[in-house]
């Protein structure tokens, strides 16, 4: 029996001239654009369940790639890229903490240095021949996010901050100090995050959605050869009114688009629709499920879960594959 799981988840002075020379010797920002500044925006209000436990994720970005390069602004050695934590050394509110996922690791961390494992070679080039001195380009690809953490305050207001510095790309021998200068990453709109009384309870109907036997016949690349229904029904038990987005979030398989592959047979493709209208849901990206307002306190999203041909000789065989459901409550 073929089987398509899901689980649930859901005032200084700064005295320039006794800095070392090399803390001012080294600019990044993206390539071609020559951005300094890259921001998130909440743009709405997050709400933030009291009940839910320490380290729990409430709001994460896009996944950013960004183009970088790093050069020199003086001759001098080699010096390592790095990522700054908080350089303005802020704090972000009250019962959550901010985190950044750089090539896998999740650091959590108010402060301190990342490496980026690239370094801007040395130069020795006159004063008046710096654009001769050898540059670093590179991809950094990374998220942030927003946990809680800690006390609830009482006040129910996570963060009175209009924005946050999450960290600067820079020298690893000093933080330049000029505005603008170096690539920096912002968050917008930390006001928005609230806190509510309870979560948000999680059924997927069924838990496991199965597709039995699928006829070979009629084949051709890209075609539906037969769907399911399934549907996540959700509800809340406090008074605290919320929305709630949801993601669709890979355990096996391999992503084609918006078409999830099974490892065992690759003969056929998974993809998820909004029922009854038919519109795909990609993997990995938050969508708005479900409006839990007022007097709503429970309610139900159907979907497809879809099988499309991928290739016009299908193997006969199982397959399965894994899908992690990830709630996200504004």
């Amino acid at each position: 029996m073929t089987t398509f799981s899901f689980s649930r988840w859901g005032a200084t002075f700064l005295l320039v001239s006794l800095m070392p020379a090399t803390g001012l010797a080294m600019t990044c920002k993206t390539q071609g654009s020559g951005e300094a500044v890259i921001r998130a925006d909440l743009s709405s209000t997050v709400a933030i369940p009291a009940t839910l436990p320490d380290g729990s994720a409430v709001w994460r970005s896009e996944r950013h790639h960004l183009a970088v390069e790093c050069s020199r602004e003086q001759s001098g050695p080699a010096e390592d890229v790095v990522l700054y934590l908080n350089p303005e050394n802020q704090q972000i509110g009250q019962g959550i903490r901010a985190g950044l996922t750089l090539n896998g690791v999740d650091y959590v961390q108010s402060s301190g240095r990342i490496p980026t494992q690239q370094v801007l070679p040395a130069c020795t080039e006159g004063a008046g021949n710096i654009p001769a001195c050898p540059k670093v380009a590179f991809n950094l690809s990374f998220s942030v996010f927003i946990e809680k953490f800690g006390p609830t305050p009482p006040s129910g207001v996570a963060s009175d901050l209009l924005d946050y510095r999450m960290f600067q790309v820079d020298s690893a021998n000093g933080m330049n100090p000029l505005p603008d200068n170096n690539l920096n990453y912002v968050i917008n709109n930390l006001t928005g995050l609230r806190f509510v009384a309870c979560s948000a309870e999680l059924r997927v109907l069924p838990e496991s959605v199965e597709f039995g036997s699928v006829p070979i016949k009629n084949v051709r690349v890209g075609e539906v050869a037969t769907f399911q229904r399934f549907a996540l029904a959700t509800s809340r038990i406090c008074d605290s009114p919320f929305s709630l987005n949801a993601r669709f979030t890979p355990v096996s398989g391999t992503l084609f688009g918006d078409v999830l592959v099974p490892v065992n047979n690759d003969s056929i493709g998974i993809r998820i629709t909004h029922a009854p209208a038919h519109r795909p849901i990609r993997f990995n990206e938050p969508f708005h499920m479900i409006d839990l307002l007022d007097d709503t306190y429970s309610g139900t999203a159907d979907f497809n879960a879809e099988l499309l041909w991928q290739t016009n000789t299908p193997t006969p065989g199982p397959f399965s594959a894994e899908v992690m459901v990830d709630l996200f409550y504004k």
